[in-house]
């Protein structure tokens, strides 16, 4: 089960990757403070390729497909190596091509209605973009009809340093969609020093 798969890590590092020597790279870094999940978002030309070269050289890793738009995406990314993928939206094609493709899935949803409409999907849910929608108070207001069913959240969009611990004290919260430790502007700018600085912020000091 995708909610069981995520538990462990409170937050999850939302990379784009434009080459391959960055991503392994910074799933390196991840791992040295035991964070051994990375969701590689689909919105560059090398993002399958990133995923099989981080599954091939960190065989323990879990890696996520992001940004699964197309019904293709699911195929590709699990030929991969991606054992889970996400979306932004909900979209019944995208679940229906989940569920033949027998791989974990967390559509996105932004009103009580794509809530419901992708519980009976997944029981993980990805709310986006969570600050822009009304942050903490809103997502408390608007998963409070669903109470009595067995579900995950994972808010993204707008989560950072500053404000991750308030979203994980949400009942329903699973875990947390991060851009901040594996920023894109620092990725593009190889900062590997500052990544590793905020991987430590938000992951703590490595055992």
């Amino acid at each position: 089960m995708i909610k069981d798969l995520l538990g462990n890590i409170k937050c999850i590092p939302v990379c784009v990757f434009e080459d391959i020597e960055s991503a392994l790279k910074i799933t390196e870094l991840l791992l040295k403070y035991d964070v051994n999940v990375i969701e590689v978002t689909l919105r560059t030309e090398k993002a399958f390729d990133c995923i099989k070269a981080i599954k091939t050289e960190f065989k323990n890793s879990i890696v996520g497909a992001g940004s699964v738009l197309k019904t293709s995406d699911f195929g590709k990314a699990s030929d991969c190596g991606a054992v889970f993928a996400v979306s932004p939206c909900f979209d019944e094609s995208l679940c229906n091509e989940a569920e033949s493709s027998n791989i974990p899935y967390i559509p996105g949803a932004a009103t009580p209605s794509e809530i419901y409409k992708a519980l009976k999907y997944s029981n993980m849910v990805k709310i986006f973009p969570a600050a822009l929608l009304g942050g903490v108070e809103y997502i408390k207001a608007v998963t409070a009809p669903f109470k009595m069913f067995d579900f995950g959240l994972m808010p993204t969009g707008g989560i950072d340093n500053n404000n991750y611990k308030e979203y994980i004290k949400i009942e329903k919260v699973t875990a947390c969609g991060l851009t901040y430790p594996v920023n894109e502007n620092l990725v593009k700018e190889k900062n590997f020093d500052e990544i590793e600085h905020r991987i430590k912020e938000i992951y703590g000091v490595s055992a």
